[in-house]
């Protein structure tokens, strides 16, 4: 199943084009409203409009903007560098909301964090880490213990030499101890991750590429873990695949997660099609039987493929593995998808 169109998140210049989603929820609510999403807006998959930004809502399908937060949130960079990979989560009292700074050529990137409490007046963005290869870091409390997972890349084997890894300290700015995490989804790299504490221990949300591709070609997969650092798929089929003919008939980018007492869940997930077009959807329900809710999700018109711009970008696509599964040399093989 998946969404028959985005959500009208409205971002940058009123257009609903936004990736990297992450969701909190606040039972007793939060500024007056219990959701409270961040993402990053990306028209026309241009990079230097991947700047934090905030929407709250009463149902998590309708999204407004919170007067007197800045929108962006986090204004972009200057130089050489763009943001990425947001992430948020509540704790005693305060929102906190983290992303990534990274530099283009170097692939130098900083984690940083802000936070507020309800009264919505956010402080200046810190600085709590810094590496090279990085992405997609996902955040967790647990008593007085900050947890952090991030996908780390292998520079010389981008399509196949991502791994996920943890760090754990007593405040955002101390996460130590690296450990690599076990993960195995066959044939595939992962590339994005969302992972939560539920009462079972750890669930995540994995957006992967096939080996050999890039990832431009991602689908979404569910894994738990008792203790953090192993993770099982519940399937070796992905909860959400490209769809045929749909506004993501391209990839299932980076999702977020809220799981229900019953069990079920709610998954919002960005995605592109072949036209390079973004979006944000949501589904709910079981992982074996997820639907869209009853309400309309959007007043935009039902997503028809563009063509020929989207037989293009796939031709375009398969001529870069069929090069790449011709291509004798391993090395050359793997530049060809950095």
């Amino acid at each position: 199943m998946n969404a028959s169109a985005p959500l009208k998140i409205i971002g940058l210049d009123d257009c609903w084009e936004n990736v990297h989603p992450d969701v909190a929820y606040v039972p007793k609510g939060f500024g007056g409203y219990p959701y409270w999403m961040v993402f990053t807006p990306y028209p026309s998959a241009n990079p230097r409009f991947e700047n934090p930004t905030m929407r709250a809502s009463h149902d998590g399908v309708h999204w407004q903007r919170v007067h007197g937060i800045p929108d962006p949130l986090v204004p972009a960079p200057s130089g050489d560098m763009h943001h990425a990979d947001p992430e948020i989560m509540y704790s005693l009292g305060r929102l906190y909301v983290f992303y990534l700074t990274i530099h283009f050529e170097s692939e130098e990137v900083t984690f940083n964090v802000m936070s507020c409490k309800s009264d919505l007046r956010w402080s200046e963005p810190q600085v709590i880490h810094e590496d090279v290869g990085a992405v997609s870091p996902t955040f967790s409390i647990e008593g007085n213990i900050w947890h952090v997972w991030f996908i780390r890349m292998n520079a010389s084997k981008p399509s196949s030499g991502c791994s996920l890894v943890h760090r754990e300290g007593s405040d955002p700015a101390s996460l130590e101890n690296e450990r690599p995490c076990h993960l195995e989804i066959p044939h595939h790299v992962p590339w994005h991750v969302d992972i939560q504490r539920v009462k079972e221990g750890y669930e995540a949300l994995i957006a992967a590429f096939p080996h050999g591709t890039d990832n431009s070609r991602t689908r979404l997969f569910h894994l738990s873990s008792e203790d953090g650092l192993t993770f099982s798929l519940s399937s070796k089929n992905p909860i959400i695949a490209p769809s045929f003919l749909g506004w993501d008939n391209r990839m299932i980018y980076r999702a977020s997660f809220l799981k229900d007492p019953d069990g079920n869940y709610r998954i919002w997930y960005s995605a592109s099609s072949w036209g390079r077009h973004f979006g944000i959807g949501l589904l709910q329900g079981s992982l074996d039987s997820l639907s869209e809710p009853a309400a309309p999700l959007a007043s935009v018109p039902r997503y028809i493929a563009r063509f020929p711009g989207e037989v293009v970008e796939r031709l375009k696509y398969e001529a870069l593995r069929e090069r790449a599964d011709l291509c004798v040399c391993p090395r050359r093989r793997e530049r060809r998808f950095q």
